[in-house]
C-alpha cells in the first residue's frame, strides 16, 4: 500500500510540475556536462614499457589493460597466425599449466582476456597483486604447446567451414576485400586451406613480431596503492625485452571512380545483405571529426536515425538499417551504410540507401535532429565512463594517436559546438555517394534483374559480379535447364516416395509432435497436433507457460500471443493452411507450383519449388528429401521471412520425418529437436476452436 501511495504522489507531483511549463516555448539547451577525468600518472620502465595509472577508489576493484601498439600487419601466406595467436594466448605459461591457471582465476573470481594485441584482467583489489603476476607470466612466457595448437587449429577450421555457407560471413569478407584490397591488412581474409598450412613456429614468429616492451602500454585503473603498484610492475614486467618492428607496406585503398554495385552470388540466401561503402581519410585529430560523428548518427546511428525510419518504419523492408563511421590513424577509415532485406525488395532498398546518403549531403539537417543526437551522445558518453575499460581506452588513445591531454574532457563540449553547416560539409566529404561501392550479397536468380535496372542521378549504375571469395566473375547464367524430364510434379512425387510413399502417407489421419529447443538458457517446447482435415493446433511454451498459440480449422485461423488474438486472413491464412497439412505435398496443385531451378544449399544441390507466393521448398537432388523451407509473410504491417532447415530424418511407423529443424527468423537461429511423434491418435475436435 505504501508503494502505491508513493507512486501516486509521484504522478501528482509530475503533473503539477508539468502544468507550470510553457509547452509553446522550446527549452534552451543547457551547457555540456563537465567531464571529470583523472589525469593518469605516467612513467616508463627502462625497457620502454609505458605505464599509466588512474586511481579510482569508489569500488574495491582494479582493471589492468596491456595494449601493444604495432604497425598494421599483412599476413599474406601466413594468414591466420594472428587469429591463432589470439586463441593460444592465456592458456597458462611455461611455469603454470592451463588447468592450474584457469582454476586460480576462477577461485579469485577474476576476469582475464587475451588476444594478439594484448591482454585485459580485472579483479577485486585484494587479488590485484596476484592477478598482475599471472597476467605478466602468461603474456611474457606463453605456453605454446603443440597439443593446444592442434586443438585451436581444428576449432578455427571448423568455424571457417561453417562460415563458407553463411551469407553474412561471405558478405563481410567481400565487403572488406573490395574496400581495401587483398594486400591490405583490413582486406585479406582467412581460408581453411591457409589455416591448414599454418605451423606452431609461425604463430611463435607472430608473437615475437608483436610483443615487445618498447611499444607496449600498461594501464591500471581502479582501487590500488600507486607506490606498491609501481614495485609490482617493475618486478613482473621489468625484464621484458624491447623489439624492433619494421613497418610493413601495403597499397593505399582507393574508392570507385563512380558509384557502382558489386553483386556477390550466394544461391542459398533468403535475404540480401546490402552495404554502401567508401574509404575515408578520417582520424580523431581531423578538424571535422565531431561533425562527421553527428552526421553519421543522424543518418544511421540508431532507431531514431534516417535509415532506420525509412527502411524499417516507413517501408517495412528490414529489421534495422544502420551506418557506421570507422576512423583510423594508421590507414584510411571507412564509411558504411548497411541492412539485410528480403529478396523481393533488394533493389528498392539499394535505391533508398542511395537516396538517404545523397539527401544528407545536399540538405541541412533539422534543428531537432541535431539536438537529439547531441543529447544521445552526452548520455552514452557519461554512462560509458563507469566502465574502467573506457578510461583505459581514452588513456591509450591519447598516447598513441597524438591527442591533446584534455581531448576527452572537451569531448562533449566539441560535440555541442557542431553546427548544421558543419554536419553538411562533413557528410559531403565522407559520405561519397558519387564514388561508393554498394556490395549486395544474395540470390541472383531473384534479385539481379532488379539491381540491373537501378539508376542514380539519372545514370545507370554499373554492376560487377563476384563469387563468395571476392573473385570477379562473369554474370551468372540462370537460364541453365534442369535435367531433362525433371518437373515440379516429378520433384514432389519423388519426395513423397522417398519419405514413405503416397499410399502410406494417405493412411495417416492425425499426428502429435513435441519438439524442444534451448534459447538463452531457457527450454522452449513446441507441441503440434494436426488432422488430415486441415486442422492444426500449435503451442509454444516457455517454462511450462503457453507463450504463443496458433489454430487452423479448415478455412479459419488465428494466432494468440500474450493475450492478444489476431485473426488470420488473405495470403497469411493461405500460407498457414499449407503448413496445417500433415503432409502438405499431398495437397499441392501440381499444375500451379513452379520449379525455379537447382540451387546450392550448404554444399547440397537442391530443387527450388515455389509452392505459392511467399513459400519456397527445397528438395535434395540426390535423396529427394525436403531440406529447407522459406516463408515470407506480411503480418501486422511488417514483412517477416522465416527459414527452416530440415535434417536428421528418422522413420516413424515406416515414414521418414525430420527430427531436427533449424529455424532462423531475422538475426536468430534456433535448433528444435523432435522428442516424440505419435501417429493416428484420437484428437479432441474442441482444441481447433
Amino acid at each position: 500500500m505504501k508503494k502505491i501511495l508513493i507512486f501516486s504522489y509521484f504522478i501528482l507531483f509530475t503533473y503539477a510540475a508539468q502544468a507550470q511549463i510553457d509547452r509553446s516555448q522550446q527549452p534552451e539547451p543547457g551547457p555540456a556536462p563537465l567531464i571529470q577525468l583523472e589525469d593518469p600518472e605516467e612513467f616508463q620502465l627502462s625497457n620502454g614499457l609505458h605505464v599509466l595509472l588512474v586511481e579510482n577508489h569508489k569500488l574495491p576493484r582494479v582493471s589492468l589493460s596491456l595494449r601493444i601498439e604495432h604497425p598494421l600487419i599483412v599476413e599474406s601466406d601466413h594468414a591466420g597466425s594472428n587469429a591463432m595467436l589470439t586463441s593460444m594466448m592465456g592458456k597458462g605459461s611455461t611455469s603454470i599449466s592451463k588447468n592450474d591457471f584457469e582454476e586460480e582465476i576462477d577461485f579469485m573470481g577474476a576476469h582475464f582476456h587475451f588476444n594478439a594485441d594484448g591482454a585485459h584482467a580485472s579483479s577485486l583489489s585484494r587479488f590485484f597483486p596476484r592477478v598482475m603476476e599471472l597476467m605478466a607470466d602468461a603474456t611474457l612466457h606463453p605456453n605454446f604447446l603443440e597439443e593446444e595448437f592442434q586443438k585451436e587449429k581444428d576449432r578455427l577450421i571448423t568455424g571457417l567451414e561453417t562460415g563458407e555457407k553463411d551469407v553474412k560471413t561471405a558478405a563481410r569478407r567481400v565487403e572488406n576485400l573490395i574496400s581495401y584490397g587483398s594486400d591490405h591488412p583490413y582486406g585479406e581474409y582467412l581460408s581453411k586451406d591457409k589455416v591448414k598450412s599454418l605451423t606452431l613456429d609461425q604463430v611463435k614468429k607472430a608473437y615475437d613480431y608483436i610483443y615487445g616492451s618498447n611499444n607496449a602500454y600498461l594501464i591500471v585503473v581502479g582501487d590500488f596503492n600507486p607506490a606498491e603498484t609501481k614495485k609490482l610492475i617493475k618486478e613482473h614486467f621489468g625484464n621484458w625485452k624491447p623489439k624492433e618492428r619494421p613497418k610493413m607496406s601495403f597499397p593505399d585503398p582507393t574508392n570507385s571512380a563512380r558509384t557502382e554495385i558489386a553483386f556477390v552470388e550466394m544461391p542459398n540466401a533468403v535475404q540480401s545483405e546490402i552495404a554502401f561503402l567508401n574509404t575515408i581519410p578520417l582520424d580523431k585529430n581531423s578538424s571535422d571529426y565531431f561533425a562527421a560523428l553527428l552526421a553519421n548518427q543522424i543518418l544511421g546511428g540508431g532507431g531514431e536515425a534516417r535509415l532506420f525510419l525509412n527502411l524499417r518504419e516507413d517501408k517495412g523492408f528490414t529489421y534495422g538499417a544502420y551506418s557506421q563511421l570507422r576512423d583510423s590513424h594508421k590507414t584510411k577509415g571507412r564509411f558504411s551504410a548497411s541492412t539485410s532485406v528480403r529478396n523481393a525488395v533488394t533493389d528498392s532498398a539499394v535505391v533508398e540507401i542511395l537516396h538517404e546518403v545523397e539527401k544528407i549531403r545536399t540538405n541541412l539537417v533539422t534543428d531537432d535532429e541535431l539536438e537529439l543526437v547531441k543529447a544521445k551522445y552526452a548520455g552514452n558518453f557519461v554512462i560509458s565512463l563507469e566502465d574502467p575499460e573506457t578510461i583505459a581506452n581514452f588513456a591509450f588513445n591519447i598516447k598513441t594517436q597524438d591527442l591533446s591531454p584534455d581531448y576527452y574532457k572537451q569531448f562533449l563540449k566539441n560535440i555541442n559546438k557542431v553546427t548544421k553547416e558543419e554536419v553538411l560539409n562533413a557528410a559531403k566529404k565522407y559520405f561519397l555517394s558519387d564514388n561508393a561501392t554498394v556490395v549486395v550479397t544474395g540470390k541472383g536468380s531473384e534479385i539481379l534483374e532488379g539491381l540491373e535496372q537501378i539508376s542514380f542521378n539519372d545514370d545507370p549504375v554499373k554492376i560487377r559480379y563476384f563469387d563468395k571469395w571476392g573473385v570477379e566473375i562473369e554474370r551468372p547464367d540462370y537460364s541453365k535447364m534442369t535435367p531433362e524430364g525433371v518437373t515440379a510434379a516429378s520433384v514432389i512425387q519423388d519426395y513423397l516416395e522417398a519419405i514413405g510413399g503416397k499410399t502410406k502417407l494417405e493412411e495417416i489421419r492425425s499426428i502429435k509432435e513435441l519438439a524442444q529447443a534451448e534459447m538463452q538458457g531457457m527450454i522452449l517446447e513446441v507441441s503440434s497436433q494436426k488432422t488430415n482435415q486441415l486442422q492444426a493446433l500449435t503451442e509454444t511454451k516457455v517454462m511450462g507457460n503457453v507463450m504463443q498459440k496458433q489454430v487452423i480449422n479448415k478455412d479459419y485461423g488465428y494466432m494468440e500471443m500474450q493475450g492478444q488474438k489476431i485473426d488470420l486472413e488473405g495470403d497469411v491464412l493461405e500460407q498457414m493452411l499449407d503448413g496445417a497439412s500433415i503432409f502438405p505435398e499431398l495437397n499441392y496443385d501440381l499444375n500451379s507450383i513452379a520449379l525455379k531451378g537447382i540451387v546450392d544449399l550448404d554444399g547440397k544441390k537442391a530443387y527450388e519449388i515455389m509452392v505459392i507466393e511467399g513459400i519456397i521448398n527445397y528438395y535434395d537432388v540426390e535423396s529427394h528429401l525436403k531440406i529447407q523451407l522459406s516463408q515470407t509473410m506480411e503480418l501486422m504491417g511488417s514483412s517477416q521471412t522465416t527459414t527452416i532447415k530440415m535434417g536428421d530424418y528418422k522413420p516413424v511407423e515406416g515414414i521418414l520425418f525430420p527430427h531436427k529443424l533449424t529455424m532462423s527468423m531475422g538475426p536468430q537461429e534456433v535448433d528444435f529437436l523432435t522428442q516424440k511423434i505419435d501417429l493416428n491418435v484420437e484428437l479432441d475436435p474442441a482444441i481447433f476452436k
